[in-house]
């Protein structure tokens, strides 16, 4: 036996958001303004919209919804000269439409003129230009550092004790080559 769910049980956020009042082409609320791209299968519910709707898609340049199992699904798409992933540009929205929805779904897509930056998008930008202020000398000592401990590790001789060593004849010399060469010593790091 299936159950009854009110209609106040639909609303997802836990936070209500804005209130859309839908328009031939558009939807609008107090301070948002979206514009309707395309409404395939009349997809667009503005009250369900409504209810799904959360700031963070406010973000992207282009929000679109899809319909499975009875549920609206809302996902945010860039535009196409943004540098970021190229599935979350607008470009692949037939792919994921294909891939992600089911077949032959409504859906709907709607463009926001005036996408807002995210505080978190703010703060990485600040971390990478704090470590891009390193100096030259000091990134050129990094490496070098690297390559003296990369270079030390694979590369060192067996330390053989301090008596004098005779010279070694061309079958010997053979022999060890080929005996180094089949297996090599793991030594621990030093601290």
């Amino acid at each position: 036996m299936r159950k009854e769910i009110s209609p106040e049980m639909y609303n997802y956020n836990k936070f209500p958001g804005p209130q859309f009042v839908a328009f031939p082409d558009r939807i609008k609320s107090e301070t948002i303004e979206l514009f309707i791209l395309e409404n395939t299968k009349d997809a667009l519910d503005v009250t369900v919209f409504s209810q799904r709707f959360s700031d963070i898609l406010l973000k992207y340049d282009y929000i679109v919804g899809d319909w499975g199992n009875d549920q609206l699904r809302l996902k945010g798409f860039y535009k196409d000269d943004r540098y970021v992933k190229k599935s979350r540009c607008l470009s692949h929205l037939e792919d994921y439409l294909k891939e992600y929805c089911n077949f032959g779904c409504a859906y709907f897509v709607l463009e926001n003129k005036a996408p807002r930056k995210e505080k978190a998008d703010e703060r990485r930008k600040g971390k990478s230009s704090r470590h891009s202020k390193r100096s030259a000398s000091a990134s050129k000592e990094m490496n070098d550092k690297g390559r003296e401990r990369s270079h030390h590790k694979f590369f060192t001789k067996k330390h053989h004790s301090d008596k004098k060593q005779k010279p070694l004849t061309e079958r010997q010399t053979k022999k060890e080559v080929t005996s180094t060469s089949h297996h090599f010593v793991i030594s621990k790091k030093k601290r």
